[in-house]
């Protein structure tokens, strides 16, 4: 089982509890409804926050790293062409790996 399909069954279980569904809740608990709309839309909204952070993630490796700041002339180093544009990518949703 997939980390995110763990949440999304316990995100689904609180929703159906919150909604007195509580035996549905115990079946999505015990790791059964995988089938039910509550999980699948749990898990679609787990999945796209997890590729929001994996894409800040890199940005922010991107920004750690010395070699992009650090060079003999400041011409040569990244961060004096970059100008904040990996960081505008990564909040606008672009994806970070095919940047020109």
């Amino acid at each position: 089982m997939s980390p995110l399909l763990g949440e999304a069954r316990a995100i689904a279980a609180a929703f159906l509890e919150a909604r007195g569904q509580a035996p549905l809740a115990a079946m999505v608990r015990a790791g059964g409804g995988d089938d039910f709309a509550e999980v699948g839309i749990a898990l679609a909204a787990l999945r796209g926050q997890r590729r929001e952070i994996e894409r800040l993630r890199t940005a922010l490796a991107a920004y750690a790293e010395p070699d992009f700041w650090e060079a003999s002339t400041p011409e040569a180093a990244l961060a004096y062409y970059d100008h904040g544009g990996i960081a505008r990518d990564a909040l606008a949703g672009r994806d970070l790996t095919s940047r020109d």
